[in-house]
């Protein structure tokens, strides 16, 4: 059972996106729910050998190159944002992408950035 802290926490980062993602699949799988909120909030990311920004531009980079999880991305990029990572860090790391993992799976990250970028700038 995850504790207030940890909900807290994944809140923080992951926003109103991720809540959002955790409740839809709460009905299918609440454990995978709670692993989430006591693994990730819990655990990793409280772990402070990586600070939550470069945390996050390490996903954006490995959801980037996996191709397809454009859904998690979007989580991704707007925690990276939240977490004082600049357009600038998320559209440099996309184009490292391209060079190791193919030109394809960076642009349709970088059209998922897009799309974050705008609505953020919409939002904040």
């Amino acid at each position: 059972m995850p504790t207030p802290q940890n909900i807290t926490q994944f809140e923080a980062i992951f926003g109103e996106t991720g809540n959002n993602v955790l409740e839809r699949i709460r009905p299918l799988s609440p454990r995978l729910v709670d692993h989430v909120y006591e693994y990730i909030a819990g655990e990793l990311y409280a772990d402070h050998a990586l600070d939550i920004r470069t945390r996050e531009l390490c996903v954006v980079a490995s959801l980037a190159s996996q191709g397809g999880l454009q859904e998690q991305l979007r989580v991704h990029i707007e925690a990276a944002l939240r977490s004082g990572a600049t357009k600038e860090d998320i559209v440099a790391v996309c184009e490292t992408v391209g060079s190791y993992a193919g030109v394809p799976r960076a642009l349709n990250a970088l059209f998922v950035a897009s799309e974050v970028f705008e609505a953020w700038d919409n939002n904040g």
